[in-house]
Parts: structure tokens; C-alpha cells; sequence
């Protein structure tokens, strides 16, 4: 039987490491896993990396995520002894460095990603627009396997539970409840994070039946609560982060979700891993006008303002989308979204996608 090594580079209890294991559930291959060591220093999980490589014969390397600590080991191995690898990831590589630490590291970065992209031997992108990009910069081989959801875990719950949490969490029954669930992690160079929008958009709303559920921790929260005036404290809830179990309790108090991006060579090519999460569960998408958002979410969502998410344009017009907001216009919207879930993101149906393309990768081309 084929060997598989499967790399997360995200560490251990990383979804991107839940993305990995479900994926290759049902490979036809012996799979070893491994979580790279977040508490090592770059240096130490390189070499980490290097002795699990050159430890034995593997038939194919499964990278998710493009950690360079891993990533360039495998362009160090395919190089070395043409070691067969694949590398899944839901971020432009350069332009998540571009836009997040400026025109040096993502020009780095940029070589980076194409040089991993043109020693791999397939790339599987969690959205079609980072799959075209990658056989732009020199993929041989790619496909789109979105991010996923496990529909016996995330599914609508019953109006009467769903009251039960909102008085778990001290939301008026009677409030529309606008949510999110993120890392609130503060970029300095964008003065923002995930959240920060929904804050700064509840101080422009006039109606006062709208409150905040945030699910999440990161520096960013203590730059929300100070953000957040004292007259609208009972309307924010922040319930840090939470588990997955409890993840789907917290969605299903929402009525809105919450998928906001920012228009450029980072955002733009997006897609978050809570999107399939909130259409399961039942909930409205509220998102930014990215191509994810026609291509995936329409039917179930409105489109956010097209400005940056930090900017008062975006705040005035969000709170004034709010406004006119009705009861009848969210149902309508939450009616779609389990159907979109089930159509898109249903693990049975990526997994599946996922594992054609490995098999083929691995059993018929091998004289590649």
C-alpha cells in the first residue's frame, strides 16, 4: 500500500489539521499525520520537518497550509530525490504578505509561493481563484476542494433551542442577532480585525434591536471593547474561543453571519472556514462583495458595502442596510443557506473530490 505523509502546518488542534484528517478519512493509502510544533523555534520545526521527510519513503507528502518551515523542506526534497508532494491552502501566499506586512515580505513570499507551486505535483485550493492562480505561477496539476462542514455536527437547531441560548448568552429574544466567529487577531498596518466592522457599524445603527455575538480571542479584543461605548455593553456579547462543540450552540444564536473581507489581492480570493459553518446551521450571510460571495453565497446572503471593512463609508452603509433590515427578508435568506451547505461543502462531497485526485496522483501517473 502506498505511504502518505500528511503535514498541518498550522499545529496541533489547528482546523487546518481537522481539514486534513477529514479529507484523507477515506484514502486508499497508509496515512502518518503530523502537527507541526508551534512552540519550536522556525529553525527547530524545519529540521523537525526534515528528519520526519528523510525518515522514510514516502509515495506522496500532503502539506495543508503553506508554512515555510514545512513547505521548504518539501521543495528542498522534491529537488533533492523528486519527492511527490501536494499542498492545500485557502490564502494567496504573497498577498497575505503584501497586505498584511508590507511590499518586502511580499515580495519574499511571492518567490516562495511559486517555487512551491512549481516543484509540487498537485495543488488543491479551497477556492477556484487561488486554484487558477497556483497553475498561473506553475502547478501541473490542481483542483478546488473547498473547505468543508460535518453536517451531523452543524445543522439547524429548533426555534425553541434556539431561544434556550440566546438566554444562555443575555440576547433579547426579540433582537436580530449579528455575528461572527474568527480569530480577533489586530493588524496595525489596516487598524482592524475581524469584529471591529460590526462594532463600529452598531454605533451608526439607529434601531435598538440589534445585538452582537463574537466568537473568537486574539490581541484584537481588547481594542474592540474599548471601542465598544458603554450604551451598547448589553447588546455585545464576547465569548472568547470556543470549541467546535459549542462553536455550532453559538452560530445557531445568530441570525446573520458575518464573512468580512477586505477587496484586495488577500481578500479577494478568500473563502472563510466559518461560510460553510454558518449556511449549515441555518444562518444569513452577510459578506463582502468578493467573488466567493456570487459564485457561493448570494442565494443565502446580502453583500456587504464594497469599502474596506475599517472604514467609515463601510460602517455608514452596513448600519444603514441594517435599518431597513426585516424579519421576512432574513427569513427568506435563511431558508437557502442548509441547501448551500449541502451543495458545496459537505464533507462526504469534498472528501471525495479530494481523494479522486489524490488516487489519481498516486496510482496513475506514476510514471510522471
Amino acid at each position: 500500500m502506498k505511504k502518505v505523509l500528511c503535514i498541518n502546518t498550522g499545529g496541533k488542534d489547528n482546523l487546518h489539521g481537522l481539514r486534513m484528517r477529514r479529507l484523507t478519512a477515506k484514502l486508499n493509502a497508509e496515512t502518518t499525520y503530523y502537527d507541526l510544533d508551534r512552540s519550536l523555534s522556525r529553525k527547530a520545526a524545519s529540521r523537525a520537518v526534515w528528519n520526519l521527510l528523510t525518515s522514510s519513503k514516502w509515495d506522496l507528502v500532503y502539506q495543508e497550509g503553506t508554512g515555510i518551515s514545512a513547505g521548504g523542506n518539501l521543495i528542498r526534497a522534491a529537488l533533492a530525490w523528486k519527492q511527490a508532494f501536494i499542498v492545500s491552502s485557502g490564502d494567496p501566499i504573497g498577498g497575505f504578505f503584501y497586505v498584511t506586512q508590507g511590499p518586502l515580505l511580499g515580495c519574499f513570499f511571492e518567490l516562495y509561493e511559486k517555487l512551491l507551486y512549481r516543484t509540487c505535483k498537485g495543488f488543491i485550493g479551497w477556492t477556484p481563484y487561488l486554484t487558477g492562480a497556483a497553475l498561473k505561477m506553475g502547478a501541473k496539476r490542481a483542483i478546488t476542494v473547498e473547505g468543508g462542514v460535518d453536517l451531523s455536527i452543524f445543522y439547524p437547531y429548533a426555534p425553541s433551542e434556539r431561544l434556550k441560548l440566546r438566554q444562555k448568552y443575555g440576547i433579547h429574544s426579540e433582537h436580530i442577532v449579528c455575528g461572527l466567529v474568527g480569530s480577533l487577531n489586530w493588524s496595525s498596518r489596516q487598524s482592524y480585525c475581524y469584529g471591529y466592522e460590526l462594532i463600529e457599524s452598531l454605533k451608526c445603527v439607529k434601531r435598538q434591536d440589534i445585538s452582537l455575538l463574537i466568537v473568537g480571542d486574539g490581541n484584537g479584543r481588547s481594542y474592540l471593547e474599548k471601542a465598544l461605548p458603554d450604551t451598547l455593553r448589553s447588546r455585545v456579547v464576547f465569548t472568547g474561543r470556543l470549541p467546535e462543540t459549542e462553536v455550532v450552540s453559538a452560530i445557531n444564536t445568530m441570525d446573520i453571519g458575518f464573512v468580512t473581507q477586505t477587496l484586495d489581492e488577500l481578500g479577494s480570493y478568500r473563502l472563510t472556514t466559518k461560510l460553510p459553518e454558518y449556511l449549515a446551521c441555518g444562518v444569513a450571510i452577510a459578506m463582502s462583495p468578493i467573488p466567493g460571495f456570487y459564485d457561493y453565497a448570494a442565494s443565502a446572503g446580502w453583500p456587504l458595502p464594497a469599502y474596506h471593512p475599517a472604514s467609515s463609508d463601510f460602517h455608514n452603509r452596513c448600519a444603514q442596510w441594517l435599518d431597513q433590515l426585516t424579519w421576512s427578508d432574513i427569513a427568506q435568506k435563511k431558508n437557502y443557506a442548509p441547501e448551500v451547505a449541502s451543495k458545496y461543502f459537505d464533507y462526504n462531497l469534498v472528501s471525495s473530490k479530494f481523494c479522486n485526485f489524490v488516487h489519481e496522483l498516486l496510482y496513475t501517473n506514476e510514471s510522471e
